[in-house]
């Protein structure tokens, strides 16, 4: 009786961290990081998974360049949002936030965790774009292990612009990532940067539509002022 207890808390400690999906046989780098396969698929347009349930269009691919908050369920509930996902044109993997001042602890789990999702998708048949984030120079340690070489990959410019220290993070780790997978193509969701792409990388930048509109008002908002 006692060990059937065991078993049972044992399983449900399982289901909880999500481990019925990991699989030993593709664990990548030192932190045995869920490996990805490459795609070379390019989306016309993205949109955010705040919009999957109730504005869906079909014909764009999924990205969570969103508050975590946002997306936590797909990792408390990871089968429950299948049946809609696998409609979309693509899936990015869930951009877990990787901060400069998190514990690294938290940076590597926040890192296992978008890898097992996207691992799980892939094994459904959903085509499955790798999200890159990284933090620090330190963080080159494990944020890009899992990740296919010469494919398509996601990468967000949003915030990073907004001081000198987070932009030459952004760069360093940008041209860390190019030096590691050798990307194919790299969708960039935010507004576009100076930085000199080597010429046989695919770029492709996504505009969120909600900042260009705030922009717009506001900036409609200062000529009435002056007006």
């Amino acid at each position: 009786m006692r060990r059937k207890k065991r078993m049972n808390e044992r399983f449900r400690a399982f289901f909880a961290l999500n481990f019925q999906l990991y699989d030993h046989s593709s664990a990548s780098g030192y932190f045995q990081f869920p490996k990805l396969d490459p795609t070379d698929w390019i989306p016309e347009d993205l949109i955010g998974f705040n919009y999957v349930l109730n504005k869906p269009d079909f014909t764009k691919g999924v990205h969570f360049f969103l508050d975590d908050y946002q997306f936590e369920r797909v990792w408390n509930s990871p089968d429950r949002y299948i049946d809609k996902l696998e409609k979309f044109d693509c899936v990015l993997t869930p951009d877990f936030s990787l901060y400069t001042d998190m514990p690294f602890a938290m940076q590597i789990w926040n890192v296992y965790r978008s890898r097992l999702i996207g691992s799980y998708w892939q094994t459904l048949g959903m085509t499955v774009i790798p999200t890159v984030s990284w933090s620090t120079h330190d963080s080159y340690n494990f944020c890009f292990d899992g990740l296919p070489q010469n494919g398509t990959v996601a990468i967000s410019t949003v915030g990073v612009m907004r001081d000198k220290a987070a932009k030459k993070l952004f760069y360093d780790g940008l041209d860390e990532m190019i030096a590691r997978i050798h990307p194919k193509y790299i969708l960039i969701w935010g507004q576009e940067v100076d930085y000199d792409f080597p010429p046989e990388i695919g770029v492709m930048y996504f505009k969120d539509t909600r900042i260009e509109r705030v922009r717009k008002e506001h900036n409609g908002r200062k000529r009435k002022q002056q007006w």
